[in-house]
């Protein structure tokens, strides 16, 4: 293997030491999020931001509830294991 591919795999080189691989990771990270991804529109993205936040209150109504209905049927059963 004296025509330098030795340290190749597949196409890539292969790299050693941990600042090697982050550098190599940050670059392939970069193009991923800069060239290869798609973004959405400023509208569909005002959508999908209130989708988002009804489903949140309405999981935060829920979840409200049961704490108060959970506290309002054990609390009772507490107070009276208390006295």
């Amino acid at each position: 293997m004296a025509n330098g591919a030795a340290g190749r795999v597949g196409n890539k080189m292969k790299v050693s030491g941990f600042f090697m691989r982050m550098s190599q990771f940050l670059r392939e990270s970069y193009i991923e999020v800069v060239k290869k991804a798609s973004w959405p529109s400023w509208s569909e993205l005002k959508k999908s931001t209130v989708v988002v936040i009804v489903a949140v209150l309405v999981i935060a109504v829920w979840i409200g509830g049961l704490d108060f209905l959970f506290g309002r049927v054990t609390g009772p059963l507490f107070r009276a294991a208390s006295k």
